[in-house]
This record gives C-alpha cells, sequence and structure tokens, in this order.
C-alpha cells in the first residue's frame, strides 16, 4: 500500500470536506450539498447561495455567552423571509409617517371668518368612520349656513383645501340660485 496520496486521491478529500462543510452550515443532505458544489464548480460561497435560492438551506441557531448570560440567536438563511420582513417593516414605517401627519395637521371648520372647530385629522378621521352618515349630512347642512372647510397644519394639503374650497363654491352657487327663486 503507498504512503503518499495520489493527486485524485486528494481532490477527492478536498471536494468531500467542501461537502460536509456545505452539508453543516446549510443543514442538507450529503447529496443536495454535493450537488450543489458541482453546480456551482466547487465553490463553496456559490454552493451556499444556490441553496438558499433553491430554499433548501435551513436555519441554523447560534449561540454566544457575556459575563452572564447565553443567548441562543436565530440565524435565518431564507431570503423570502428577510423580504417579507423589510415589506413589514416599510408597511409599519408608512403608517408610522401616517399617524405623525395626521397628530400634526388639523380639519379646521370656520364660519365668518372665526374658528369652530380645530380637530386633529385622526380625531375627524375616527368620528367620520363611526358617525360618517351624521357627520356628512351636518357637513352639507352647514355649507349652506356659511361654513367653510380646510385642512392646516404643517404639511402643505394645497389639493385638499383646493377641494374644500370648491365645494364651498358649489354650495354658494346653489344657495344663490335659491334665493332668486
Amino acid at each position: 500500500m503507498p504512503d503518499s496520496i495520489t493527486g485524485k486521491d486528494k481532490k477527492k478529500m478536498d471536494t468531500f470536506e467542501k461537502v460536509e462543510k456545505l452539508r453543516e452550515k446549510a443543514n442538507v443532505s450529503f447529496e443536495e450539498a454535493k450537488a450543489a458544489l458541482e453546480e456551482a464548480n466547487g465553490d463553496l460561497l456559490d454552493a451556499m447561495i444556490l441553496l438558499e435560492k433553491q430554499g433548501k438551506a435551513e436555519s441554523r441557531r447560534e449561540s454566544f455567552s457575556t459575563k452572564d448570560s447565553v443567548t441562543d440567536v436565530m440565524v435565518v438563511d431564507q431570503p423570502e423571509e428577510k423580504k417579507e420582513r423589510k415589506r413589514g417593516n416599510a408597511f409599519t414605517d408608512k403608517l408610522k409617517v401616517l399617524w405623525h401627519k395626521s397628530c400634526e395637521n388639523y380639519f379646521v371648520i370656520e364660519r365668518n371668518e372665526q374658528t369652530i372647530v380645530n380637530l386633529p385629522i385622526w380625531v375627524f378621521i375616527i368620528i367620520l368612520v363611526f358617525t360618517w352618515h351624521v357627520t356628512l349630512a351636518a357637513m352639507i347642512v352647514a355649507l349652506f349656513f356659511g361654513c367653510r372647510y380646510s385642512f392646516r397644519g404643517a404639511s402643505e394639503m394645497k389639493l385638499a383645501n383646493d377641494v374644500c374650497d370648491k365645494v364651498s363654491e358649489a354650495a354658494d352657487k346653489v344657495k344663490e340660485e335659491y334665493e332668486k327663486l
């Protein structure tokens, strides 16, 4: 039996070690690890990425310790889960922005250039949601008694205020037509 290992045997050993390492890291079978490694031309990183894309790489648990305790950390290698978390974070970020804007901006009702009501937009939305039929009817009637609506605050709400102005103008025209009769 020869003492030296041939080049072919050494290559098989290197391949076995890579397959073993990939199998441990990705938590897949020998067969899956070998197939991924062959498809990646022997590159461990490319094989790992390939397994992740195929959804075969499973999450693994790792631990680290501090002076007082040991904490388990879940390491997730699933790109789809990361995308869902990013979408979730984007949604909550948008909600936070909307909440902030609804707190710093106000729905204002004026009559004869005097402010009658000045509500944060979030309060106005809650009133509309729970009493929309009464609130909308009261707002329409109030238009004919000289009430005007607008939005004020930190954000420029030109479009919303333009709509409020057009509704007020339409109510004034209807009122003028009625008075002519």
